[in-house]
Order: structure tokens, then sequence, then C-alpha cells
């Protein structure tokens, strides 16, 4: 399986099959089915409810994408821009971070001229205004920055400032501005855990009437958290796939999902089947499963309910449980421990040789050539990726984040 190539992963796209802006309504998009006869169907994504079997389960990110470019000063005058990635102070949760009163700290990405340590930059002369804010830069390293943000107004939390100096983080690959359109549609419906700069877009595509049709067809919804970075954008650069540095995301999975899931798995008819919503929700809940691995050969201790999931975790572990037997270890472990949730940053890289072991399907947007997140839709269709890629594009499907969705059997379970 080493043989892999970044070259089997590339194929053409062309400039123009990039979605510069969502369709006028979410669940207008196209809908490619690929099944497990390796047939393929077009739809669209309101269909979805008539094309899963009744009583199934889907697992879906509750992120949400925060306001995290905005622009300062230095005391010169010149303009620095701001991105921020993930908070240090005083959280590493964003939930607490953003919430935070008169000062947090955050790792960022900065543009600007002669950005050095202890440099303080303010805010423009924004107007109707009603606190001062200072950032200090701390530390200046390779990749990134750390900075403290201070602001005179106790009454305000870092989110109501966020909300009134940031803009929504588009990816690169979208060519323009962010518009007043983007804070609403470069979300998804249900998301309600500020923390991601990247959307959840699988997602995107769901509106009320799409979930209450499904809600009407017995098919549930389980959440979890895991907050997206700007990683999920970085390109694979080795020929050799395998030695690629995969990022790091925080994740969050509470008792009440995980007792779900083991429900669903432990009493489901044969036809009902387990959907992720998302590639997030199948690296979020696969790295539960080596999680609970780990636990059972008693490789980690599970009071802390807080854990770091290396990329290769699954090479580097020994597996002897089921899927439903890795819940159970875990609710039984949370319960003697009273955690209400298990959270963690996790680093999971699923490669070609990877056997995803929960989901029997995905809906999932089209990915850029040569990215992490082709590689997982590997391990679902095998290299069946290039045949649905090849008809959606002569089928004139839009692509990546405002593009449109698949449906994505796996041929390997």
């Amino acid at each position: 399986m080493n043989n892999f190539s970044l070259d089997d992963f590339d194929y053409y796209l062309p400039q123009e099959r990039i979605a510069q802006y969502p369709l006028p309504d979410r669940d207008q998009s196209n809908l490619l089915v690929f099944y497990p006869s390796k047939i393929i169907e077009h739809h669209k994504f309101f269909e979805l409810p008539n094309l899963l079997p009744k009583g199934s389960l889907l697992l879906r990110n509750s992120s949400k994408v925060i306001p995290a470019r905005f622009f300062l000063q230095k005391q010169s005058g010149g303009k620095v821009e701001i991105l921020l990635l993930e908070p240090t102070y005083p959280s590493s949760d964003p939930q607490l971070a953003l919430s935070s009163r008169e000062k947090c700290s955050w790792k960022v990405l900065m543009r600007g001229k002669n950005l050095k340590t202890g440099l303080q930059l303010v805010l423009p002369n924004y107007s109707e205004r009603n606190f001062d804010m200072i950032c200090t830069i701390n530390e200046k390293n390779e990749d990134h920055y750390i900075v403290d943000f201070e602001w005179a107004n106790e009454n305000l939390q870092f989110s109501e400032i966020l909300e009134y100096l940031g803009k929504i983080p588009l990816p690169p690959y979208i060519h323009r501005d962010d518009e007043e359109l983007d804070k609403e549609r470069y979300q998804t419906i249900y998301g309600d855990q500020l923390g991601s700069v990247a959307s959840h877009t699988a997602g995107l595509h769901f509106s009320n009437n799409v979930i209450n049709e499904l809600t009407k067809n017995n098919i549930d919804f389980a959440d979890i958290t895991l907050h997206i970075g700007l990683g999920t954008f970085k390109p694979i650069q080795s020929s050799n796939i395998f030695s690629h540095k995969m990022h790091e995301e925080k994740f969050s999975v509470s008792l009440t999902t995980l007792n779900k899931i083991y429900q669903f798995l432990s009493n489901r008819k044969e036809h009902q089947i387990f959907v992720a919503v998302g590639t997030t929700s199948v690296r979020t809940l696969e790295s539960i499963f080596w999680l609970a691995q780990k636990i059972y050969n008693n490789k980690e201790n599970v009071i802390a309910g807080n854990f770091d999931i290396s990329q290769y975790i699954w090479k580097e572990t020994i597996a002897s449980l089921t899927p439903i037997q890795s819940l159970e270890i875990l609710l039984e472990k949370m319960h003697l421990n009273k955690l209400e949730k298990i959270e963690g940053k996790t680093r999971l890289y699923i490669t070609p040789d990877y056997k995803i072991n929960f989901f029997e399907a995905i809906i999932t947007n089209f990915h850029q050539p040569k990215s992490t997140l082709l590689l997982l839709i590997y391990s679902f269709v095998g290299n069946e990726w290039k045949r649905i890629y090849k008809e959606a594009l002569e089928k004139n499907y839009r692509f990546l984040s405002y593009g449109d969705a698949s449906l994505l059997f796996n041929i390997n379970k």
C-alpha cells in the first residue's frame, strides 16, 4: 500500500469550476450519489431525505466559523492584517477565550512590514466604537505569531469585539473580498460552537426543509465539534504522501453523542446506515475509536478527559476492539470518572491504506487536488474517486467550499 504517490491524487481543476459564491438556496446544490454497486446517479441536495434509508443516523459537526480576519495598524500608521488561528490564553478552548473580558492571547498569522516582538498595534480610526484595544506581539515564530489582545471595556467579550471588527476568513481559492452574505452562507444553519476559521462545508447544503424532511423519515442527528483550522487547505508537498505532517485540530465529543451512536449501532436494523456529514465528522469519530483502543490497552489515562491524537495513532496502536466495543469502553470510563465530554487535539491522518471503522457513507463536497481530504475520500470509494470526479466535471458540478455535494457509500465496509 505504501507505493502510492502524490500524483495518484491529482486531477485538473479549471479555475472556472471553483465556486466563488453560494447558490441562492442551500439545498439546490447538485448531489452526486455513488453506490456500493459503483453506479453514479445525479440528484439535487433537497432529495437527500429520500436517498437515505429511514431510521439512519447522521453525524455532523456543530462548529461555527468566527470572523477571524481583521486589520490593525502600527503607531506609524502602517496597516497590519491579522488572522486568528487558535487561542492560547486564558484557555485553548475557543469558547472560553472568546468569552474572555479585557484580555486574551491567540496564535495568529500576520501580514505587514517589520513585525517584531514587542510591537504594539492599535485599532484604526473606526467610528462609533465604545472600546480601545492594544495588541502586542508576544512571540514571533517561523509560521505564526502569538499576540496579546487587551481592551478597556470590561463589559465586552472578545467575541463581541470580533463581531464589530472581524471578517469571515474565506478560503484562498475564493478570489474576492468577503461580503455580507458570507456571514450567513459560510456557516451551517446548525453550527453553535464558535471556534473554526474554515467552514464545515458539507453542512452548508442543509436547509431547515431538508432537516425537517429527514426527521419525518426518522433519520436522526448526533453532533460532534471539531474546530477546523487553515491546515485543511494545506496541500501535500512531498511526493511521498506518508511523510506529510498533518495539521492539528481541536475536537470535543459529548457523553450524550457517544451514547446516541452506541445505541444506534447496537440496535439498528440491517438497512439503516451511519452517515458522516463531512470529513471532519469522520476524523473526529475515527480519532475517538483509536483513543478507546489505547485506553483498553492501558496506554492512555482517561481521567483527564483531554487527549492528543497523533497522526499515525492507528499504526502505533494494537487494534482488538470493534467500533461498538470501543464506544462501550469510552462510555464506561466516562461514567466512572464523571466526564460529560472527551476533548483534545487530533492530527489523525487518513491515508489510502486506512480502513474506516464507523461509517457506511459520507456526505462531502468536491476537494482540491493533492489534498489530505482527497486521500480520505479514497478510503471510502477507492480508486473510483477518479471516475466520480471526472463525471462531476463533465456534468458541470461546482467544486470546493461553495460548490456542490456528493453522497458516497463506503465500498470497503
